[in-house]
C-alpha cells in the first residue's frame, strides 16, 4: 500500500466518521426517527442503522474497495467505546455487567456492523462502476 492509498483511506474514514456524526445529530431533531423495536434480541434502531450505511457508503466511495475493512474496523472501535462507556455510566446507576450491556445491545451491534460493511462495498462498488 503506497502513501498515496493510506491518505486515500484517512481522508474517507474522516468523511465517514464526520457524516456519520452530522447525520446521527440531525436524526436526532427529525420526529419520528427514533422507532427503537426491542425484542427478544435486544434492541434496533433502523435509522442509526441507515445512517451507518449512508455514511459508510461515502467512505467507501472515497476510500475504494479497501475502505470495506477500515469501515468495519471502525464501527467495532467505535462499539467497544460505547460499551465501555455504558459500562461506566451503568455501574453508576444500576448493577450492569458486561453481558447485560452486550445482551442488550447485540441486535444493534450486528446490525451496525452489516451496514458499515454493506455502506462501504456499495460506496466502492459506485466508485468502480464511475471509473469504467
Amino acid at each position: 500500500m503506497n502513501e498515496s492509498s493510506v491518505k486515500r483511506l484517512l481522508i474517507a474514514s474522516l468523511a465517514a466518521l464526520v457524516v456519520m456524526g452530522l447525520l446521527a445529530f440531525a436524526s436526532a431533531y427529525i420526529p419520528g426517527t427514533k422507532n427503537l423495536t426491542t425484542g427478544a434480541l435486544g434492541h434496533v434502531d433502523p435509522v442509526n442503522s441507515l445512517v451507518t450505511a449512508i455514511a459508510m457508503c461515502l467512505g467507501g466511495y472515497l476510500g475504494g474497495k479497501r475502505f470495506i475493512g477500515v469501515a468495519l474496523l471502525l464501527m467495532v472501535v467505535m462499539w467497544i467505546a460505547t460499551v465501555v462507556v455504558m459500562l461506566q455510566v451503568g455501574v453508576q446507576v444500576e448493577a450492569k455487567t458486561l453481558g447485560s450491556v452486550l445482551a442488550y445491545n447485540r441486535s444493534q451491534i450486528l446490525f451496525s456492523l452489516l451496514a458499515a460493511t454493506a455502506g462501504a462495498a456499495i460506496g466502492a462498488w459506485l466508485q468502480m462502476k464511475r471509473a469504467t
